[in-house]
């Protein structure tokens, strides 16, 4: 029988870093990244944040997207995207720390610890999150590509620090919605694969809280997909798991195309030319005999994260859509509806 892991230790598996520290020991396809999002229903505030290394030896790079949505009149949404050369010294295995000028991540095992402070650019983030649900490892050597993907998350943390954004500062604090998950692996940008996924987070009217995790991975043209993976949390806890033909993933898209923001912006120039329809509204479902969920997503803000390959003319873009999200879920004869806010992720 497999030996049954502790919390501590499956936080550690789902956490270490599997590229190699060193950047002459990395192959080119190596890819892993520290992925955070961070809601604030109470504001309106969200954010999400990257943190990555990729490639090798003198293609190796440290790359941070930091995306931030202000509310206000008018809202106002602010991005971030920039590749470091990787060198020897800016990443330590145990315990995990990736620091540059502009940019810090740790985790002792215990606390995540994330600065990004891009220079000449008025956006920062400082983040302190601990674990507040058990973690999932998901996938380790899933087919991917031309080679292979592992997910691990942390659905939920309990965060502290401080978003600022122009002459905008905002305390994150304990009314903030935190989530964390790693993904590594090796593949090539731009080879045959796609993903949708989608995070979730509301208030039901008894005060319980929401999450709902999406993983559906495809082919390119996102017509041939594999197991769809759909996580349901109630505060804390691990409640349902949905898999399969059970899950049902939509996306409406705007009759006519138009240029989405896009980074980083050397990128963004290259693909001056290339408008795309953008999402208008994500809706899911999912049931068995005995629970059911529904989640609409209200698409407000959509940009694109292009990654290119580290070698070759192989491209991937990431689109990032969020806005306002209600979720609905019966599980037995409870039934509970909650309104929140939600990101989701189309590859093209």
């Amino acid at each position: 029988m497999p030996a049954i892991l502790s919390e501590a230790e499956l936080l550690a598996r789902a956490e270490a870093l599997r590229i190699p520290h060193l950047p002459a020991a990395a192959a080119p396809d190596w890819k892993d990244w520290y992925h955070f999002v961070l809601l604030d229903v109470r504001s309106g505030w969200r954010a999400i944040a990257n943190v990555n290394l990729g490639g090798g030896g003198d293609d190796a790079e440290l790359q941070f997207t930091l995306v931030v949505h202000a509310p206000g009149e008018p809202a106002r949404l602010h991005g971030c995207s920039r590749a470091i050369a990787w060198r020897p010294g800016m990443v330590q295995l145990r315990p995990l720390a990736i620091r540059a000028d502009e940019v810090a991540l740790h985790f002792d095992g215990q606390q995540f610890s994330l600065r990004i402070a891009p220079q000449g650019v008025a956006l920062a983030l400082d983040l302190q999150a601990r674990p507040a649900a058990a973690p999932l490892l998901v996938t380790e050597g899933s087919p991917f590509g031309s080679g292979f993907i592992g997910w691990a998350l942390v659905p939920r943390l309990a965060a502290s620090g401080r978003l600022a954004v122009g002459d905008a500062e905002v305390e994150i604090d304990a009314g903030w919605f935190c989530y964390q998950d790693h993904n590594f692996g090796r593949f090539a940008w731009g080879d045959d694969f796609g993903w949708e996924w989608i995070v979730a987070h509301a208030t039901a009217a008894d005060g319980v809280e929401l999450t709902v995790v999406v993983d559906l991975r495809s082919d390119r043209r996102h017509r041939a997909g594999g197991l769809p993976y759909l996580f349901v949390l109630a505060g804390s806890q691990l409640r349902k798991v949905f898999l399969g033909p059970a899950v049902r993933l939509q996306w409406a898209w705007s009759a006519a195309a138009e240029l989405p923001p896009r980074l980083p912006g050397a990128m963004a120039t290259l693909l001056a030319d290339r408008p795309v329809r953008r999402p208008r509204a994500v809706t899911l479902e999912a049931a068995d005999e005995r629970d059911r969920i529904a989640l609409e997503i209200e698409v407000a803000d959509y940009l694109e994260v292009v990654a290119p390959a580290n070698r070759g003319p192989g491209l991937t873009r990431i689109g990032e859509a969020s806005g306002p999200a209600t979720i609905r879920l019966q599980l037995g004869d409870q039934r509970r509806e909650g309104r929140g806010l939600a990101y989701a992720e189309y590859t093209r």
